[in-house]
């Protein structure tokens, strides 16, 4: 006997571009298209469902993760395991059941959000609403450790990834949280966005790996973390802060990564999430901003015999050609427009 569709879940709307979501009703055709993103080890409709199969889907891009939304008919399956790469699970309406290394995870509106850390699933899927999406591993693991403070190691976090997790929609931090994915996900589907460059540098990929980060580990920032945790993050703290300082008074000169570990104690790696977490870059491209900074102020105010090649010099930069290239990139003009303009001026 054949199971028609449940039609209050088939007629839910998808959480992005439903309107440009594509149907599939042979489920030969939606295996071999799962085969190109995951590794299928068995795939098909329940029992009883193959007649009435309907699978509707649509993706969106956000930086480096590919998310996507649909509807399906009941189906089962069983996905290999992804070392280093691990699955994420948002439902809407509708349920799912997973087994992933010995637990059973039902997956419902009341507990949406599952992650599979890379390890050999199987799951069983009653008509169903929501959302699927790969994510970095270790990228979870390195946004927690931005999250937690400058020289903390991703390794310490480690153990909040290691398991599979069913989060259920209760308490009022996971519920906020879980609120703001929805509407990191909305930005997605707005239409005035679509095609447009603007979403690629609202870096939407970076909210969603936060948010998901502070959902798998509840205590991730809360400020009550015990005294002793409070010292050493102000000890980190206090030590970056000079290393900023001894920056600002040293643009001009050679600085590079080797430099800048012996100057702090910060490993590489450390540097590299300490500025990520305050500036929301490198430690390198700080520099540069910084030099470019400096040079807009000197041109605007320069000595006598200053030229744009002479203020590059003074503020690090060893190639006039790239100087003149960043800057104009940088500030939207060339820095001997910069100059002249100022040399006009009255004093």
């Amino acid at each position: 006997m054949s199971r028609e569709p449940d039609s209050s879940v088939a007629a839910a709307p998808l959480l992005f571009h439903d309107g440009l979501a594509q149907e599939e009703r042979d489920p030969e055709v939606l295996a071999r298209c799962l085969a190109e993103h995951y590794t299928v080890l068995d795939f098909g409709p329940r029992p009883g469902s193959r007649r009435s199969f309907l699978h509707r889907f649509v993706s969106a891009a956000a930086g480096e993760l590919t998310l996507t939304c649909g509807y399906t008919s009941p189906i089962h399956g069983t996905i290999g395991e992804t070392p280093g790469v691990g699955l994420i699970n948002f439902c809407c309406v509708g349920s799912s059941v997973y087994t992933v290394d010995g637990h059973h995870l039902s997956l419902s509106p009341a507990q949406p959000l599952m992650l599979s850390p890379g390890m050999e699933y199987r799951y069983s899927v009653d008509h169903y609403n929501g959302l699927a999406f790969q994510v970095n591993m270790a990228r979870l693991r390195d946004t927690a450790a931005s999250i937690a403070g400058p020289a903390m190691s991703p390794r310490r976090f480690s153990a909040c990834f290691a398991a599979p997790q069913l989060i259920p929609l209760e308490g009022d931090r996971r519920k906020l949280l879980l609120r703001l994915f929805r509407r990191e996900l909305a930005l997605l589907a707005d239409p005035a966005l679509l095609d447009q460059p603007e979403l690629a540098h609202l870096a939407i990929d970076d909210l969603i790996y936060r948010t998901l980060v502070m959902v798998f580990c509840p205590d991730l920032g809360r400020e009550d973390e015990g005294r002793a945790s409070g010292a050493k993050d102000s000890a980190r703290l206090r030590l970056f802060e000079e290393l900023l300082e001894w920056i600002r008074a040293h643009l001009g000169e050679s600085i590079s990564l080797t430099v800048l570990e012996r100057r702090s104690g910060y490993s590489r790696r450390a540097l590299q999430l300490a500025f990520q977490q305050r500036f929301g870059c490198g430690p390198m491209q700080w520099i540069r901003r910084q030099r470019l900074e400096q040079a807009r102020r000197a041109l605007l105010q320069p000595e006598p015999d200053d030229n744009v090649s002479s203020i590059a010099s003074r503020c690090g930069f060893s190639s006039l050609s790239m100087f003149s290239r960043d800057f104009a990139s940088h500030f939207g003009l060339r820095p001997s427009e910069l100059l002249r303009e100022a040399r006009r001026r009255p004093d």
